[in-house]
């Protein structure tokens, strides 16, 4: 899990970033005896505090002449006569980012992760993200490294139709498909 309250290094867990120090066993009765329900509960009320916090004192900033907004007009060159098409992107992407921190979807999913990740750390029990680690790290990126060149001509071979028989143009898609896969590989690994 990425998201987590605590990190637990060497058996003393720390809220995250720092802070406050805890042996991993009092960390694990205490999540024990509040449960996974209250965990969230909590989770989901400081979400929401952040959220209306945000929103009242980052977006008015963000929508008025202060100097948020100088610098974003100076950055992105908004300030130009020309740029009303920019500011209305600029005003829309502001609107976009409070309905994404609103978002249930958003909500939901982080404290979920924000859990789980929680109630994972402060356990014992690491293998499973050990094993999954190493079967990314050692086993399934070095394969893909070693087949590389056969993975990038079959997967070429399917996309042949629709790359309308341009095999080069298929070919390019497949080598873009593969990175794609190996970052996101590398990104679940580097976020266990």
């Amino acid at each position: 899990m990425g998201l987590k309250a605590i990190e637990c290094p060497d058996g003393v867990c720390h809220s995250h970033h720092g802070g406050h120090a805890v042996e991993r066993t009092a960390m694990r009765e205490v999540l024990q005896e509040h449960g996974r329900e209250w965990c969230e509960r909590l989770a989901e009320r400081i979400y929401e505090i952040s959220v209306d916090t945000f929103t009242q004192t980052v977006m008015p900033s963000l929508h008025a002449e202060g100097w948020q907004r100088r610098h974003l007009d100076w950055e992105f060159k908004l300030a130009d006569e020309n740029s009303e098409p920019d500011r209305t992107l600029v005003d829309g992407i502001i609107n976009a980012t409070e309905s994404f921190l609103r978002s249930s979807e958003v909500h939901r999913l982080f404290i979920q992760e924000l859990v789980e990740g929680t109630l994972e750390e402060a356990s014992d029990e690491h293998l499973q993200r050990q094993a999954v680690r190493y079967l990314i790290d050692d086993e399934l990126l070095s394969l893909l490294r070693e087949k590389k060149e056969d993975l990038l001509d079959r997967c070429a071979s399917q996309l042949l139709e629709s790359a309308e028989g341009d095999f080069e143009q298929a070919h390019t898609a497949a080598g873009e498909g593969l990175d794609e896969v190996q970052r996101l590989l590398t990104n679940h690994s580097e976020a266990l």
